[in-house]
Protein backbone atom coordinates (compact mmCIF):
# COMPACT_ATOMS: atom_id res chain seq x y z
CA UNK A 1 0.00 0.00 0.00
CA UNK A 2 2.91 2.80 0.59
CA UNK A 3 4.69 1.59 -2.49
CA UNK A 4 1.29 2.67 -4.22
CA UNK A 5 1.22 6.17 -2.39
CA UNK A 6 5.05 7.05 -3.41
CA UNK A 7 4.58 5.97 -6.85
CA UNK A 8 1.29 8.13 -6.64
CA UNK A 9 3.00 11.15 -4.83
CA UNK A 10 5.50 10.75 -7.51
CA UNK A 11 3.01 11.11 -10.48
CA UNK A 12 1.33 14.00 -9.20
CA UNK A 13 5.05 16.09 -8.38
CA UNK A 14 5.25 15.47 -12.11
CA UNK A 15 1.68 16.95 -13.43
CA UNK A 16 2.46 20.22 -10.91
CA UNK A 17 6.21 20.44 -13.00
CA UNK A 18 4.57 20.13 -15.93
CA UNK A 19 1.80 23.53 -14.47
CA UNK A 20 2.87 26.70 -16.23
CA UNK A 21 3.24 29.68 -14.10
CA UNK A 22 0.75 31.70 -16.44
CA UNK A 23 0.83 35.80 -16.47
CA UNK A 24 -1.99 38.03 -17.75
CA UNK A 25 -1.01 37.29 -21.15
CA UNK A 26 -1.13 33.96 -20.29
CA UNK A 27 -2.95 31.24 -22.35
CA UNK A 28 -4.13 27.64 -21.51
CA UNK A 29 -2.43 24.67 -22.48
CA UNK A 30 -3.62 21.27 -21.34
CA UNK A 31 -0.80 17.97 -20.59
CA UNK A 32 -1.86 15.20 -23.42
CA UNK A 33 1.29 13.02 -22.07
CA UNK A 34 3.66 13.11 -19.38
CA UNK A 35 7.18 10.58 -19.94
CA UNK A 36 10.85 11.26 -18.60
CA UNK A 37 11.73 11.83 -21.98
CA UNK A 38 9.15 14.43 -23.82
CA UNK A 39 5.91 15.81 -22.71
CA UNK A 40 2.83 16.46 -25.31
CA UNK A 41 0.21 19.69 -24.76
CA UNK A 42 -2.75 20.71 -26.40
CA UNK A 43 -3.47 24.32 -26.77
CA UNK A 44 -7.12 25.70 -27.81
CA UNK A 45 -6.52 28.92 -29.72
CA UNK A 46 -9.31 31.48 -30.94
CA UNK A 47 -8.25 33.65 -33.81
CA UNK A 48 -8.54 37.93 -32.80
CA UNK A 49 -9.56 40.37 -35.12
CA UNK A 50 -6.35 40.75 -36.38
CA UNK A 51 -3.06 38.67 -36.66
CA UNK A 52 -1.56 38.08 -33.29
CA UNK A 53 1.79 37.02 -31.77
CA UNK A 54 1.65 33.93 -30.04
CA UNK A 55 5.21 32.71 -27.97
CA UNK A 56 5.53 28.86 -26.67
CA UNK A 57 8.44 28.69 -24.21
CA UNK A 58 9.36 25.56 -22.25
CA UNK A 59 12.32 25.84 -19.26
CA UNK A 60 14.88 23.83 -18.54
CA UNK A 61 17.26 22.96 -15.32
CA UNK A 62 20.71 21.11 -15.72
CA UNK A 63 22.01 21.67 -18.99
CA UNK A 64 25.13 20.32 -20.12
CA UNK A 65 27.49 19.63 -22.21
CA UNK A 66 25.00 15.81 -23.57
CA UNK A 67 21.89 17.77 -23.43
CA UNK A 68 19.86 17.87 -26.06
CA UNK A 69 16.24 19.39 -26.11
CA UNK A 70 13.77 20.22 -28.53
CA UNK A 71 10.30 21.87 -29.22
CA UNK A 72 7.98 21.05 -32.09
CA UNK A 73 4.84 22.89 -32.77
CA UNK A 74 1.71 22.01 -35.03
CA UNK A 75 -1.62 24.13 -35.71
CA UNK A 76 -4.43 22.21 -36.99
CA UNK A 77 -2.00 19.48 -37.88
CA UNK A 78 0.25 21.43 -40.32
CA UNK A 79 4.01 22.23 -38.58
CA UNK A 80 4.19 25.61 -37.25
CA UNK A 81 6.92 27.45 -38.92
CA UNK A 82 8.83 29.50 -35.50
CA UNK A 83 10.03 33.20 -36.49
CA UNK A 84 14.04 33.91 -37.09
CA UNK A 85 14.29 34.89 -33.25
CA UNK A 86 13.17 31.52 -32.30
CA UNK A 87 15.42 28.74 -30.38
CA UNK A 88 13.69 25.17 -30.61
CA UNK A 89 16.66 23.01 -30.13
CA UNK A 90 19.40 22.83 -27.89
CA UNK A 91 22.36 20.25 -28.08
CA UNK A 92 25.25 20.46 -25.87
CA UNK A 93 25.14 23.51 -24.16
CA UNK A 94 26.62 24.03 -21.14
CA UNK A 95 26.04 27.27 -19.33
CA UNK A 96 26.80 28.35 -15.75
CA UNK A 97 23.32 28.71 -14.52
CA UNK A 98 22.63 25.69 -16.16
CA UNK A 99 19.05 26.63 -16.88
CA UNK A 100 18.09 27.25 -20.55
CA UNK A 101 14.40 27.94 -22.57
CA UNK A 102 13.90 27.04 -25.83
CA UNK A 103 10.85 29.18 -27.32
CA UNK A 104 8.92 28.93 -30.48
CA UNK A 105 6.99 32.63 -31.94
CA UNK A 106 4.67 32.86 -34.54
CA UNK A 107 1.93 34.81 -36.33
CA UNK A 108 -1.86 33.47 -35.35
CA UNK A 109 -4.09 34.57 -38.25
CA UNK A 110 -7.20 33.41 -39.62
CA UNK A 111 -11.14 34.23 -39.58
CA UNK A 112 -11.54 36.04 -36.12
CA UNK A 113 -13.44 33.62 -33.48
CA UNK A 114 -12.44 30.31 -35.35
CA UNK A 115 -11.43 28.45 -33.21
CA UNK A 116 -7.34 26.43 -33.28
CA UNK A 117 -6.08 23.59 -32.27
CA UNK A 118 -1.94 23.69 -31.18
CA UNK A 119 -0.05 20.75 -30.75
CA UNK A 120 3.35 20.87 -28.68
CA UNK A 121 5.75 18.21 -28.26
CA UNK A 122 8.80 18.59 -25.85
CA UNK A 123 11.75 16.38 -26.12
CA UNK A 124 13.89 15.92 -23.05
CA UNK A 125 17.31 14.29 -22.88
CA UNK A 126 19.82 15.17 -19.79
CA UNK A 127 17.57 18.38 -18.54
CA UNK A 128 15.46 18.59 -15.81
CA UNK A 129 12.01 20.19 -17.14
CA UNK A 130 10.28 23.00 -14.85
CA UNK A 131 7.44 23.85 -17.42
CA UNK A 132 5.70 25.39 -20.62
CA UNK A 133 4.16 28.83 -20.86
CA UNK A 134 2.31 30.19 -23.96
CA UNK A 135 1.41 34.03 -24.24
CA UNK A 136 0.32 36.63 -26.44
CA UNK A 137 2.84 39.00 -25.31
Amino acid sequence: MMKRVGINMIFLSMLAMAAPAYAEDALVCETQSVHFKWREYRCPLTVNASAQNIRFKADFTGSHDDTRLSISLSLDGLPVTCGKDSKTWLNGEDSEASDVSLECKFVLDGAAGSQRMLRAVVNIYHAGFLGIQLSAP
